[in-house]
């Protein structure tokens, strides 16, 4: 994955500790917040991992895309928690009934 370091580096690294810590942060949250401020929590964690996978492009120096790398997997991470969140409020305040 010559285009996006982050994901490449993911299987082959420590790093995968801060996906699901950001996962799991995201998800908690997800689950209180509902509707807009869920969805804008995960669009602006979106943006902040793509602009990490962009710069991590560049290199810089081996400390800026050490800290790319950290950044963007929590933001990955954050992402698809607070998609797991979005659903799980959804799914929770679904009636079969209604």
């Amino acid at each position: 994955m010559e285009y996006l370091p982050i994901l490449g580096e993911l299987p082959s690294s420590d790093s995968i500790i801060f996906l699901f810590a950001g996962l799991t942060i995201a998800s908690l949250v997800g689950m209180k917040w509902r509707g807009v401020r869920a969805e804008f929590g995960a669009a602006v964690s979106f943006v902040i991992y793509a602009a990490c996978e962009a710069l991590s492009n560049l290199r810089a120096n081996n400390l800026v895309e050490l800290a790319l790398l950290f950044i963007g997997t929590a933001a990955i991470g954050s992402f698809f928690g607070y998609l797991i969140g979005i659903i799980a409020s959804k799914a929770k305040g679904y009636s079969p009934g209604s």
